[in-house]
């Protein structure tokens, strides 16, 4: 298989881990655009999209897998289809699925759509093998394909391209695009880039610390209780970043302390009862933790505007309160909150050390 084992339900993409917090992950790029925002229901359209065209427009034949050697949850061996070759076109012009799931348009399909899992297959209506997963597992945000007109998002020359939604067309302001390529994936954000998180040595605005790739983050460590914060060493797993510049309506609250937090209103914020909550239900009076678990109560909440790009960081561990981050001296949750983990919103997610009931 094309750079990836799969091992039970852990998955390894061209080396790097998604779970282990011993690997030696480097931090993978999310990305998500505003301008190309989808629901769930149109996201997993968006990705069922991608996967017929990549099989029908690319690899042209459903006898043209291969057999990854990885057996299926319901018997056999899971097939997969590659559509582009790696070597000959790197940045994959013209392919559905993006390089950082080797065009291998079954890989890409469910993991865009599922968390890991057991992977079954099965048949679909043109004859190709489809993998799927457990409804228990899927992606409460799914991660789909967005493109651009070249393979470098920095590129000045990058336009956004949109998909028809009647064809195998990626369009260029309504033309179809003799050239796409899958720019990356998208993703909920929450940061404006001069928020400072967390890392070892002291605080970095994210934006900063996104582009030197920083892997030391911070967290609190697995034992924390709302009343024993303890932080520890930790590491990256991926930044999320907007691929253009959009506009946004960011929650600025300040507190009695002097302290401030800009996030957007969907940011999760661990409030004074330990409960991880939506900023735009804070309110003057409620109360922030900070890093010492100190209470700080809000004076303030204002709503501004924020023309530009928002950011979030996700670190390698997967429990819950080591997904708790610091940001500008206050305790919020990763973006595992806002994708994989949003039914948790509203619960108590650190327990005093009498244990109360969410």
């Amino acid at each position: 298989m094309n750079k990836i084992q799969i091992l039970g339900a852990v998955a390894v993409v061209a080396g790097v881990s998604l779970v282990s917090t011993e690997a030696e992950a480097q931090p993978i790029l999310l990305q998500r655009c505003s301008a190309d925002n989808l629901s769930p229901a149109e996201a997993l359209a968006r990705i069922e999209w991608a996967r017929k065209c990549a099989l029908t427009q690319r690899v042209g034949s459903p006898g043209a897998g291969f057999d990854t050697g990885i057996p299926a949850a319901n018997g056999g061996n899971l097939i997969d289809y590659v559509e582009a070759d790696s070597a000959a076109n790197p940045n994959g012009q013209n392919a559905f699925s993006g390089p950082s799931y080797g065009f291998e348009v079954n890989y890409a399909n469910v993991n865009t759509a599922f968390l890991s899992g057991s992977t079954s297959q099965g048949v679909d209506s043109d004859g190709y093998q489809k993998w799927t997963r457990p409804a228990t597992r899927a992606r409460a945000r799914p991660l789909y394909p967005t493109f651009g007109t070249t393979a470098n998002l920095a590129d000045a020359n990058n336009f956004q391209l949109i998909p028809s939604s009647t064809s195998c067309q990626v369009l260029n302001g309504g033309a179809p695009a003799a050239t796409f390529y899958v720019n990356g994936y998208c993703e909920a954000s929450c940061y404006s880039g001069d928020q400072k998180v967390l890392f070892e040595g002291g605080e970095q605005p994210i934006l900063e610390a996104l582009n030197s790739r920083r892997e030391d983050l911070v967290t609190l460590s697995s034992e924390s209780t709302l009343d024993n914060v303890r932080l520890a060493k930790n590491k990256t797993y991926g930044y999320t970043v907007e691929t253009r510049d959009t506009a946004h309506e960011l929650i600025a609250i300040s507190t009695a302390a002097g302290g401030t937090l800009n996030v957007t209103d969907e940011h999760p914020v661990i409030n004074g009862e330990g409960r991880m909550v939506q900023a735009k239900t804070l309110k003057p009076g409620d109360e922030l933790v900070r890093a010492d678990g100190s209470r700080d109560p809000i004076v303030g909440i204002e709503r501004v505007k924020h023309f530009g790009k928002v950011y979030n960081i996700r670190p390698v561990t997967e429990d819950l309160v080591s997904n708790v981050l610091v940001a500008q001296g206050f305790l919020v949750g990763s973006s595992r909150f806002q994708n994989d983990d949003v039914g948790y919103i509203n619960r108590v997610i650190l327990y005093s050390d009498v244990p109360h009931i969410p």
